[in-house]
């Protein structure tokens, strides 16, 4: 009877330690999308990430305490590409982008967390944040076949995790061993757009239109570097591309005037109906000035006074 007790509690004490649970963490990153990015604002751009942590405990273990660190390896100034054509931007530990993400290899600060071991279960998971910045100031950006153009950087063998179990003092991030990857990517989208602004164009004072009175004005476009562009004028007042028309400030009289794309005042300037044209362009994420050639032709000169007209010039890309 004593042997037959014997025998059960030792066969109870084995079922009781088992086999080992190995104690390890594994870190999974999102990717980062910066979004769409409109380069000829020039503006920096900035977006968030998360990595979620998640650490393992045996049963029993005297070091309840894990510390995780997550190292990036590359040049502390990074690039998304699409093709030869890049994007500067960098990755940091803070919202204020002050604190680089790097890597104990390169002599940079790893972003690194501790965890405890909770008091039910053997899992513990934390969420840290990492933050990107698009480097402002880099309008000539370009998009590609006059569309939305994607630019990326993929991180691999570049992320190292590396973490340590203990019990009191953590371990230095320099101190642990590589525990393998956690790839993600960032990317952005950069989009055409487009912005345009005019100069008043003033045929000056004359007494009597007598001969042709020319002027000149100019406007400025300023589209994504590749984007096609192509800029329409409306008939003003008239409505009619093909006559054009100043009205006499009060009523009582017009001048009859026309706007060209060129010097020799040989191509009316319109919407493309009536036997006018459109100038055309490309894009360079620069402002591009543009020349309008005005011209009142000879005529019948009406009574004095201030004659206009309001012309809306159109750009579509």
């Amino acid at each position: 009877m004593i042997r037959w007790l014997a025998l059960l509690l030792l066969a109870g004490a084995l079922a009781w330690c088992g086999p080992a649970q190995a104690q390890t963490c594994t870190a999974t990153p999102s990717n980062l999308d910066f979004g769409n990015v409109n380069p000829i604002a020039g503006a920096a751009v900035a977006r968030s990430g998360t990595i979620n942590i998640t650490c393992n405990w045996t049963l029993i273990s005297l070091q309840p305490n894990a510390q995780v660190c997550l190292n990036l390896s590359t040049a502390t100034t990074r690039a998304l590409a699409n093709g030869a054509n890049t994007i500067q931007y960098n990755l940091y530990q803070d919202a204020g982008n002050t604190q680089l993400w790097g890597s104990t290899s390169s002599g940079n600060t790893p972003i690194s967390v501790s965890i405890a071991k909770p008091l039910i279960g053997t899992t513990g998971n934390a969420t840290v944040n990492f933050y990107g910045q698009i480097t402002a100031g880099q309008t000539t950006i370009p998009t590609s076949g006059n569309a939305s153009t994607v630019y990326s950087q993929s991180f691999n063998a570049e992320t190292v995790l590396a973490y340590g179990y203990y019990l009191l003092v953590a371990p230095s991030c320099a101190s642990l061993a590589s525990a393998g990857s956690f790839p993600f990517t960032v990317s952005a989208t950069v989009t055409n757009n487009c912005t345009i602004g005019a100069t008043n164009l003033s045929f000056g004072t004359a007494g009597v239109i007598g001969a042709g009175i020319n002027a000149l004005s100019s406007l400025s476009v300023t589209c994504t570097n590749g984007d096609a562009w192509r800029i329409s004028l409306n008939g003003g007042g008239s409505g009619d591309v093909a006559a054009r028309v100043m009205q006499r400030t009060g009523g009582g009289g017009s001048v009859g005037y026309q706007l060209y794309t060129d010097g020799a005042r040989s191509q009316p300037w319109g919407d493309g109906s009536g036997g006018t044209t459109r100038v055309t362009g490309t894009g360079t994420g620069l402002a591009q000035a543009v020349t309008v050639y005005g011209r009142v032709p000879s005529q019948a000169t009406p009574m004095p006074g201030n004659y206009s007209d309001t012309v809306m010039a159109t750009i579509e890309f």
